[in-house]
């Protein structure tokens, strides 16, 4: 299985970046990107950049990862923290599947 793990750039070249996250420092392909800046949150997959996103977002996913790890390792996750950004709502549809489009 592919999981996306954010990274934070550090340094910054023309198609590349050295990025810092859960796992380390590495480098990533930005090719998909285009010029990514220091400072910038990316959704990595297999030491490639997919997606720039901000560091919130990259926060609620470390979270997610964090209670999967723990789960992993056999331990225990407060899975509202977890996954807060799914907590204490109710699920909804994307729109293209909603029979109403709203």
């Amino acid at each position: 299985m592919c999981m996306g793990i954010p990274m934070q750039v550090l340094e910054a070249h023309e198609h590349s970046a050295i990025c810092v996250g859960r796992n380390g420092t590495q480098l990533i392909n930005t090719m998909l990107l285009g010029r990514v800046e220091v400072g910038q949150w990316l959704m990595t997959f297999l030491d490639a950049g997919r997606e720039v996103i901000d560091a919130e977002r990259a926060a609620l996913v470390n979270a997610a990862l964090d209670g999967l790890q723990a789960m992993a390792d056999g331990g225990e996750a407060d899975w509202d923290s977890c996954f807060a950004d799914l907590a204490n709502r109710e699920p909804t549809l994307p729109d293209f599947l909603r029979k109403d489009g709203a």
